[in-house]
């Protein structure tokens, strides 16, 4: 009589990466398939069960193996714990929602951080072994890789973690690790893309997003639709990917905007009818290959999904964004100095918008002349002195 297995088996729908035997993973060793993927495993704190990741997808059998022996020992007295525990405590509820989203971000940026030690991250890192100089050096190091405003919101995010932590114990350090820190200046870019490289690059995006996901020089598919939804709303890049089935009206597009902006409808032209009916085709197309059930809810249907079908997360386009510049500028697309980020075409979509100050702050959903200067790099044209 053969004897079952032992537990469930693993899913054989989702994409493992093609060198991983799955039948010879450890226990407790989880694929999670968005963005590029990664390795996870979970565990149990006061109760709750949590998740950690414990390696990216280029790690080998013998990685998650080494990964998950490290990771069990390091439950407790490691960065991840502490995170968790300041993340579950009274004082990080206590804080605005900004404030706890500019915490998270700070977070995931120092977990996702790897070690000279292969296959382990810097939130597996011992409690003990952080200082001011270690922190310092992981704030320089995120500020090349990811830039100034990135650093600063590690760098809060260390200084709070561990003065919270000296506080109540958990931190046996003589004194707050994350002070006295030199943060880089950050730079004060208002670029605005010319309509000739808007043009190329949405091209560019177009054409490259046809190819196969992991093909040479292939890019997302969502790129070149991102772009026009951003130009045409005149949308922040986290805008756009908020954008549900729910927002499509007959008048226009609904645009749910944030930072205390006023949603307003941006009404159908034909590149905006355009994008949008790309956007779910493509995404309805993904469903149906990957045979994931449609939402019956248009709030639940995003409008912009990853090649698994799942919603774009902040830091998904950030790495689609900065690897879709640096591809365009090897291929001669545009110069380096001509690159931009996706909020730049909120710029440009506000300066290229016809109509008074009054009617463009209504457009882009702005309460202040102030405010709109920061987007309207508009010149008005004037009658001379003498007629």
């Amino acid at each position: 009589m053969a004897i079952k297995p032992v537990g469930s088996p693993r899913s054989r729908t989702k994409k493992y990466p093609a060198h991983i035997d799955v039948d010879k993973l450890p226990k407790k060793c989880y694929w999670d398939e968005s963005g590029n993927g990664h390795w996870y495993t979970t565990y149990y704190d006061n109760g709750k069960r949590r998740r950690r990741q414990i390696a990216g997808p280029e790690a080998k059998l013998s990685d998650l193996h080494r990964a998950l022996e490290v990771s069990a020992g390091t439950n407790i007295n490691s960065l991840d714990w502490l995170g968790d525990k300041f993340i579950a405590s009274p004082q990080f509820k206590q804080v605005s929602e900004a404030q706890q989203k500019s915490y998270n971000y700070g977070r995931t940026v120092i977990k996702s951080q790897p070690t000279l030690q292969k296959n382990i991250f810097l939130g597996q890192v011992p409690l003990g072994v952080w200082d001011t100089p270690m922190v310092q050096r992981v704030i320089d190091k995120v500020s090349v890789e990811r830039g100034p405003s990135s650093a600063k919101k590690v760098y809060e995010y260390m200084r709070r973690l561990f003065n919270w932590a000296i506080l109540r114990g958990l931190y046996q350090g003589s004194s707050p690790v994350a002070r006295e820190m030199e943060l880089p200046k950050e730079r004060k870019r208002r670029r605005l893309p010319t309509h000739e490289v808007l043009g190329s690059l949405i091209v560019f995006a177009f054409e490259r997003g046809k190819l196969p996901s992991r093909a040479k020089g292939a890019c997302p598919p969502y790129l070149w639709k991102s772009i026009i939804l951003s130009y045409e709303c005149r949308l922040r890049g986290v805008e756009v990917f908020d954008l549900t089935d729910e927002h499509l009206t007959d008048a226009g597009v609904r645009c749910g905007r944030r930072k205390g902006s006023t949603t307003n409808i941006a009404k159908w032209n034909h590149n905006l009818r355009v994008a949008v009916l790309a956007a779910q085709k493509d995404r309805d197309d993904i469903w149906q290959s990957y045979g994931r059930a449609i939402p019956l809810r248009p709030e639940h249907r995003s409008l912009i999904v990853n090649e698994s079908g799942l919603p774009i997360t902040q830091s998904t386009w950030q790495s689609a964004w900065r690897r879709f510049m640096e591809l365009a500028i090897r291929e001669e697309v545009i110069t380096e100095d001509q690159k931009f980020g996706l909020h730049d075409m909120k710029r440009r979509g506000t300066t290229d918008t016809v109509g008074t100050k009054a009617e463009k702050m209504n457009a882009v959903g702005l309460s202040s002349l102030q405010i709109l200067k920061v987007y309207d790099h508009s010149v008005n044209e004037v009658n001379a002195t003498s007629r």
